[in-house]
Order: structure tokens, then sequence, then C-alpha cells
């Protein structure tokens, strides 16, 4: 676990991760909900999050003394790491909207919460980190659990190459961008990195929506609070309290803990759109909550 200067209990960060995963379970209602296409709806998720992390950052200046958390980037030194990072997400977000587009929602699915996987593996091969073996069976543990809730609710197969290689491609930039935030969570203050990230994949995703076509303006007030909603839920309080907790639970346990959004999401899906659930989606979210148990444990 890595170890920050800013230091929170154990129960605190765990609960940031608890609200982080309860906000990004949202992201797919307000997603479908939404009046514009994914590359224009993903940029204003960005850009209108930036002055919560603005705001959020003016907090954090006047209780610095003494964290030891620098609370702007120095362009020189971390510069490439926040392109990346940015580059990642955003990729991350696109790769995933797409694959939707091509392959079936239970392939999307189980493939783009891989991520658990490729930051174990990125880990072991940039900073030699070894996962210890209850780590890796309760990670392959969740992984299943998924995979029963996503094919319970979509079925099997229906997909395709193209579509399947773009839900993978999503967990491996997803998990490159974790990675990423941890290790800059250990100079820098949260908000000021999701400053950064949200202004640079702003600019990408918007470059993105224009060669799309996707039209860049809500027409009605429903639609701009669908659009507010993922900027503040989703993306300020989402995305930000998980890179807080990043930095105390470490990128490894924090992707496992993110393979809970499936069944979240499944559950208001539930409540909210009618959609029931079955007994397979039932067994298989109770094999992801225990698997992150069981990984929390293994990775004390």
């Amino acid at each position: 676990m890595p170890r920050s200067r800013d230091r929170v209990p154990a129960a605190v960060a765990a609960l940031q991760l608890g609200i982080a995963i309860a906000a990004l379970s949202c992201t797919p209602i307000l997603f479908r909900i939404s009046e514009l296409g994914p590359s224009a709806t993903s940029f204003y998720r960005t850009l209108l999050g930036v002055p919560v992390f603005m705001a959020w950052l003016a907090v954090e200046r006047r209780r610095a003394a003494g964290t030891g958390l620098r609370l702007s980037a120095s362009w020189r030194r971390e510069s490439l790491e926040l392109i990346l990072a940015s580059l990642f997400f955003a990729a991350n977000i696109l790769a995933y909207a797409w694959a939707l587009h091509f392959t079936s929602v239970a392939n999307a699915s189980v493939l783009s919460n891989l991520a658990p996987i490729f930051v174990s593996l990125l880990g072991f091969l940039l900073f030699g980190e070894r996962p210890r073996g209850g780590f890796i069976a309760a990670m392959l543990a969740a992984i299943a659990g998924v995979a029963l809730l996503s094919y319970g609710k979509g079925g099997a197969g229906g997909g395709s190459l193209l579509g399947d290689a773009l839900a993978a491609g999503s967990a491996v930039l997803f998990g490159g961008y974790l990675i990423i935030i941890a290790r800059l969570r250990q100079r820098l203050a949260a908000p000021a990195i999701m400053i950064w990230i949200g202004t640079l994949s702003a600019i990408g995703l918007f470059a993105c929506a224009l060669a799309a076509g996707d039209a860049l303006l809500a027409t009605t007030l429903r639609g701009w609070t669908v659009l507010l909603g993922l900027a503040v839920v989703s993306y300020a309080l989402g995305q930000g309290l998980l890179a807080a907790a990043l930095a105390h639970l470490g990128a490894a346990f924090s992707s496992i803990g993110l393979l809970s959004l499936p069944a979240i999401s499944a559950l208001l899906g539930w409540v909210l759109l009618g959609e029931p659930l079955g007994v397979m989606q039932a067994i298989g979210g109770v094999i992801v909550l225990g698997g992150i148990f069981l990984a929390r444990r293994a990775s004390r």
C-alpha cells in the first residue's frame, strides 16, 4: 500500500472509495438519458467538473500546512505523467462508449472491468510489485462475479472482434490511468491533479465531439441538468474521491473495489429504470462483493 504524506485513517480512505463507487455507478444511467452524443456528453462531464475541483483546491489551501503535498503541479516535473493520465482517461471513456456500438452490453461490461488484471500486471512489469496469492484469487473471483452479473443481464455472445477489442482496450487504459494517479498522489493533492486531468481531457474530448459530429448544446433544461449531474456527481465526486483514496488504498485494491460498479448500476437500473434483476445477476453481485472483501483482507 502506498504511503502518503497526507495520511488519513484506513476507514476514511475506504469511505472515500465507497462514495466514489456510488457516485460513479450513476454514470451509465445519466449517459443513457443524455440528449447529446457520447463524445459531447463526455466533454461536458469533464469540463463542468473543473470548477468543482477549483473550489476543492481553495479549501485544501487553507489546511495545507504540514501535509507535505504540493497544491500545484510543476510542468517540468509532472507534465508527462499528467498528459499521459489525461490521454488514458479520455481514451478509456471513448473506447467504452464506442465498444457499446459494436459488441453486446454483456461483453463490454465484462471486458472493460478487467482493469484489476492490467493494474497488477503493469505494477509488476514497471515497479516489481508482486501481489499476494490471496489477492490474486480474490481478484479473479470478483471478475468471475462481474461475468455472471453481466451475462445474466445481457446474455453471452452477440459481440464483434472490434467491439470486444475496444472494451478490453478501455480496461488497459483505465488500469494505466489508475497507476499514474496513484503515483502522482504521493506528491500532489487530489484536486490539483484532477484540475489538470479535467482540463486536458476536455480538450481532447471536445476535438472528438467535433470529429464525431455530435451536437454540442443541449436543447432543454433537463438536458443541461443531466450534464451537470454527470460533472458534479460522476466526475467531480466520483473521480475526485477515487483519486483521494488511491493514495491510501493503492491502485490494485481500488481497481478491484470498482468491480462493484456493475452490481450497483444493475441495482439502480432496477430501482430507477424498471430493469429487473435475475437470479444469476444476484449471485454475481454477491460474488463480486465477497471478492472485494477478501481482496481488502489480503491487501492489508
